[in-house]
């Protein structure tokens, strides 16, 4: 039995506006890094490389007011991250119905202040980003997926799952 989704007319406007401003920025292209074949997880792991990534989730804020413009999306980055003020980073949005990376373009964000949190290693990030492209903003906070050890391949599994690569 699939479950009632409540369709509003604040929830048609969110999504959009949150379409609107993923395209707006894809049009200014993604990176040569980013990009892949339409239809396909943009793989950006080499052969070999441990599944590492940032897991959590954003809302897209208006530029001149900071209000709210989208629901909750799930994000990932893909590979190490280095979350500096200034320095920008990729973000991919991720199917809620499946786990696996969505078809939309990749998010660039340039975090203004990220604050890190650290439980022994870094393992939580949060800031308020503006959107490359765009004259809004995003607010988001991802958890560290760190990479498997070797040779336990059901971590390898679940951070390939976790990072939304599929297993």
């Amino acid at each position: 039995m699939r479950p009632f989704i409540l369709v509003t007319p604040l929830r048609l406007r969110a999504l959009a506006v949150a379409a609107a401003v993923i395209a707006a920025c894809a049009a200014a292209g993604p990176p040569a890094a980013a990009q892949s074949v339409p239809g396909s997880p943009p793989e950006t792991l080499s052969a070999g490389q441990a599944t590492e990534c940032w897991r959590g989730w954003g809302y897209i804020l208006d530029g001149q007011s900071r209000a709210y413009k989208s629901e909750e999306m799930l994000l990932v980055t893909l590979g190490p991250t280095l979350w500096e003020a200034g320095r920008a980073v990729e973000l991919f949005v991720l199917d809620r119905a499946s786990g696996h990376i969505s078809e939309l373009p990749p998010i660039r964000v340039i975090p203004q202040t990220p604050r890190l949190y650290y439980r022994g290693r870094l393992n939580y990030v949060d800031t308020v980003a503006a959107i490359d492209g765009s004259g809004d903003f995003m607010t988001l906070g991802l958890s560290h997926i760190e990479p498997a050890p070797a040779g336990v391949p059901a971590k390898e599994d679940f951070n390939r799952w976790a990072c939304g690569l599929g297993e």
